[in-house]
């Protein structure tokens, strides 16, 4: 396992070592501290700086540095193939020039790596609550396989939400939640049978886990959702490149990344946790 923990200048970078620590550490992955400086600064400068960061960081860690343009460092950084995880940082709203431009790199990288991303965002002391969102069988299973693999450190509890894009016309007229995802689980449709083998894989993990149904869209759904309970972290499929559904599913996930109010990570594919 190699997470590409890629990084700026303080304080910016606090909120990137904080959650990337957290997740590599859960994760037993080895850790490549990798940051990209302009003309101005130089290689020694900039090695020190990693080098100070890395004490910081728990897994054995690699240092890199490169000079030009981040979006194109990091993403060449990653065609070498050797990475499972990149973890990069989310940009506050700023009006500086500098940080706004390093805002629409970071949603750029997230629409173009080919792996699973982390945008770090704020700070959290453990992850103690999970909300990984699924939308439905064609997203396959890996969001709720990554969401275990970094439960088990910390037994966090994990909420598995699916949201439906419409109010099916045999629910009408029911107050709560919970009798209608009770009600959709007892049917055969592919979304029912999805849930319920999501729910047998956190059963058989000994997940403390829940699962919720929601009406409406997807991302102003999952963004209620995050706004009425407080989450440590959000796990989203994305569709794999070669998917019909990618657009479809990306759109979601690169709106969350970008919108939602926590480190939120976007799973390509299952994130395995072996060297």
């Amino acid at each position: 396992m190699r997470t590409l923990l890629s990084i700026t200048r303080n304080p910016y970078s606090s909120s990137t070592i904080n959650i990337g620590d957290i997740v590599t550490s859960a994760l037993s992955s080895e850790v490549t501290l990798f940051t990209v400086h302009n003309k101005q600064s130089s290689d020694h400068s900039s090695l020190d700086e990693l080098r100070l960061v890395s004490e910081q960081i728990s897994a054995p860690t690699n240092l890199v540095v490169r000079q030009g343009n981040p979006e194109v460092e990091i993403l060449s950084e990653l065609k070498a193939g050797k990475y499972n995880l990149l973890i990069i940082g989310a940009r506050a709203h700023s009006t500086a020039p500098a940080e706004l431009l390093l805002g629409d790199t970071t949603n750029r990288i997230v629409r173009r790596t080919p792996i699973s991303i982390l945008v770090a965002r704020g700070t959290i002391s453990n992850l103690n609550k999970i909300l990984v969102c699924t939308s439905g069988p064609k997203a396959g299973f890996d969001a709720i396989s990554t969401a275990i693999k970094l439960s088990k450190p910390s037994d966090a509890k994990i909420t598995l939400l699916h949201v439906s894009r419409a109010v099916p016309s045999m629910y009408t007229g029911l107050d709560q939640m919970g009798e209608t995802l009770s009600d959709l689980l007892q049917t055969n449709t592919p979304t029912a049978q999805h849930l319920r083998y999501c729910a047998s894989l956190l059963e058989s993990e000994q997940i403390d886990a829940e699962l919720e149904l929601r009406h409406g869209t997807p991302t102003q759904e999952i963004l209620r959702d995050i706004n009425c309970n407080k989450y440590d972290m959000l796990i989203i499929g994305a569709a794999k490149r070669n998917s019909i559904n990618r657009l479809l599913v990306d759109d979601v996930s690169i709106r969350l990344a970008a919108n939602a109010p926590l480190p939120v990570l976007v799973v390509r594919s299952t994130i395995q946790t072996y060297a």
